[in-house]
């Protein structure tokens, strides 16, 4: 089946994009559906098994453009190997670090999260992130309307930047959390210390995009709130 196969790179666009997906074989390595079975024996009830749940979560931010993010995460897509897990992993951690240093250009955030059950080795939580990653290329990539949106926009002035990490793990990211939102920037921080806490055998899939990807491309204001309208101002 396509779910066991071998991992493999990822497909970049342009720099825009790092799409990185382990496969389930691979990542099944440490958990899943036999690991999880074990696991459930040291607990009396499968509630208390923190790998009985699978967590598909999408973390979006929009900050004030920050040319040294920009310049790092197209390195990223340009160096990142995620043939292996530690090396999925690893860009995992390298994605959370770059936006941890960019606090103070944060400004606006949201998140959305699905969690599933593990029975079904990831699949419906690899669904939500397929469904994510086309509604995030969906948001770029359609040229001259772009201009057309805000006439007041200086001309090849970037006003903001918006990343969106996707990511999918066994385990329940934010358990304390039942309806996970960003309101301010310590909810994005939040977020992503729980997402830097992921351990190389439980993650499963990772996506991450940002608009605009070269400096220089606009994205004004009235731009952000036309194609992200689900961002909240943090």
């Amino acid at each position: 089946a396509a779910a066991r196969a071998p991992p493999r790179k990822p497909a970049a666009a342009a720099g825009s994009t790092v799409v990185a997906s382990a496969s389930l074989a691979a990542s099944r390595s440490g958990r899943g559906r036999q690991g999880g079975r074990v696991a459930m024996a040291g607990w009396p009830w499968e509630d208390d098994d923190p790998y009985a749940k699978c967590t598909a979560l999408r973390l979006q931010v929009g900050l004030q453009f920050n040319k040294s993010l920009l310049d790092n995460l197209n390195r990223l897509a340009d160096s990142a190997d995620t043939s292996t897990d530690d090396g999925l992993h690893q860009l995992m951690l390298e994605v959370v670090l770059a936006l941890r240093r960019s606090e103070s250009s944060w400004r606006y955030g949201s998140v959305d999260r699905l969690l599933s059950s593990s029975d079904d080795e990831g699949r419906e939580a690899g669904a939500a992130l397929q469904r994510w990653g086309i509604d995030a290329q969906a948001k770029w990539g359609d040229g001259e309307e772009w201009g057309k949106m805000d006439k007041r926009a200086p001309s090849g002035v970037t006003e903001y930047f918006v990343v969106t990490l996707c990511m999918s793990c066994y385990g329940t990211l934010c358990p304390e959390e039942q309806d996970l939102k960003v309101r301010n920037t310590t909810g994005v921080k939040k977020v992503l210390d729980a997402i830097s806490g992921v351990q190389v055998d439980e993650l499963m899939q990772l996506d991450v995009q940002w608009i605009p990807e070269e400096e220089g491309d606009s994205l004004s204001g009235m731009e952000l709130t036309m194609k992200f309208p689900e961002l909240a101002m943090l």
